[in-house]
């Protein structure tokens, strides 16, 4: 009796430690799968917070990384997603896998995206990147002038017959002026992409080689010369009729405060910046002020801000990566995040967990509204939206070390002319400049070698 009392304690004693091992296996087992984002949306963290908080069995990890397309390009160990701006351009759509699976496994309905964004992430039948956000250029003016008030949009014509009224002189010397591109040169360098100047990665540019002195087709950037000359000189004609001297002299004497600023103050008649900029103005200002579109060929002008995001290839945490791109793309978590970033005291420093438009038509129809109501004035129509621009990952150095500096010369130097279009000088002198700057060998090419 006594050895069957004890044989049946261990009997028992055993049967414990084996459920005790079988809660431990089990307990490893339904740890959550982690998933590594890489992102240059630093808000998204907040995004993150929440989905953590809500799944017991996928986990996200965000690192911010100030230009994320270009870091994927250099890495041999890709994170599980990438959300960013820059990822349409074919070297790095080449290191991403198919998102189909979100639209036939993960239920995520590309209807509620505007179709102009999601059409530029395709890759044949091929769904390779999703929109997630973006901004567009506006122009800012004040709510009592009435001057063609029912037009959401302005053309180039509408603007420069606009600005030439409004534009006014007091004892011979320029007291008001209506516009000029050179005001913001995002502004100015948007318009040109809008205009399909046609600037893309060379296809044919191999990142060992060495870019050939007078043999553009060897360079690392390809751009289309008529088209570029076309919207420089299109841009040279919003401010004609003000001589270059008396321009100067006007700026001198008052920019020096906020642009929308001389707005209210009736010095200037528009004042272009970006949508998201504008949200973010003080209360007292935004009162006082509306917002137009500028368009170009009938579309919004987009900056080339619009992220996107992507699978790597090769990446591990693939199923979490699916399950947050999934979670982030639903119109009723993005108005979770707004409410959180609301409750953080996020807001309206930041225009919501993505600082810009969604791509979700849903989201700016309520959420945005309804924390920003200036955006009721002007909605944006779906179809006025265009494909982003397939920009190479390097193109905010080459915009802000080279690109804005000659754009600004052609447009105050009195260069970008009619004449010099004629005689194809803009074209000739871009090629020029930009073989002096691939000299310098920028950072951006001397890293990729």
């Amino acid at each position: 009796m006594k050895r069957e009392g004890f044989f049946r304690g261990v009997q028992a004693c055993v049967g414990a430690m084996a459920l005790c091992v079988l809660v431990l296996f089990n307990s490893c087992n339904q740890s959550p799968q982690s998933a590594l984002i890489w992102t240059d949306i630093p808000e998204l963290v907040v995004a993150a917070q929440l989905f953590n908080r809500e799944n017991d069995q996928f986990a996200v990890d965000v690192e911010y990384k100030e230009n994320a397309a270009t870091a994927l390009m250099k890495t041999n160990k890709p994170p599980s997603l990438i959300i960013a701006k820059f990822l349409l351009s074919k070297p790095v759509i080449r290191k991403l896998d198919p998102l189909d699976d979100l639209f036939s496994r993960y239920y995520v309905d590309p209807n509620d995206m505007y179709s102009a964004l999601l059409d530029a992430g395709k890759q044949g039948v091929q769904q390779i990147l999703l929109p997630v956000s973006f901004d567009c250029m506006v122009l800012v003016e004040r709510k009592s002038d009435s001057l063609g008030a029912g037009a959401s949009m302005l053309d180039l014509d509408a603007i420069r017959e606009a600005g030439d009224k409004f534009t006014r002189t007091e004892k011979g010397v320029l007291s008001a002026m209506g516009f000029s591109s050179v005001w913001n040169m995002e502004f100015a360098e948007s318009w040109l992409l809008a205009q399909d100047a046609g600037f893309s990665p060379n296809p044919n540019w191999k990142q060992t080689s060495v870019p050939k002195s007078g043999d553009a087709k060897t360079w690392p950037l390809l751009w289309n010369k008529d088209r570029l000359e076309q919207s420089v000189l299109a841009l040279n004609s919003l401010d004609s009729k003000v001589k270059k001297d008396d321009a100067d002299a006007f700026a001198f004497s008052y920019f020096n405060k906020p642009g929308y600023q001389l707005v209210l103050e009736n010095r200037v008649l528009f004042w272009p910046m970006k949508a998201s900029d504008f949200f973010k103005l003080p209360y007292s200002a935004k009162s006082q002020l509306r917002y137009r579109y500028p368009a170009a060929n009938q579309k919004l002008i987009l900056t080339e801000g619009t992220r996107y995001l992507g699978v790597p290839k090769g990446a591990k945490g693939k199923k979490a990566a699916f399950a947050f791109s999934k979670w982030l793309l639903t119109p009723a978590n993005q108005e979770k995040i707004w409410k959180e970033m609301e409750t953080q005291r996020l807001l309206p420093d930041h225009v919501g967990p993505l600082d810009g438009f969604s791509s979700l038509k849903q989201t700016n129809e309520t959420v945005l509204s309804r924390y920003f109501p200036e955006y009721a004035q002007n909605k944006i129509v779906a179809g006025t939206l265009r494909s982003p621009v397939a920009l190479p990952d390097y193109w905010d150095s080459f915009s802000r070390d080279f690109f804005w500096v000659w754009l600004k010369t052609m447009l105050t130097s009195g260069e970008g002319t009619e004449s010099d279009a004629q005689k194809g000088t803009i074209g000739e002198d871009f090629q020029a400049s930009f073989e002096q700057y691939l000299g310098t060998m920028p950072d951006w090419l001397a890293s990729s070698r």
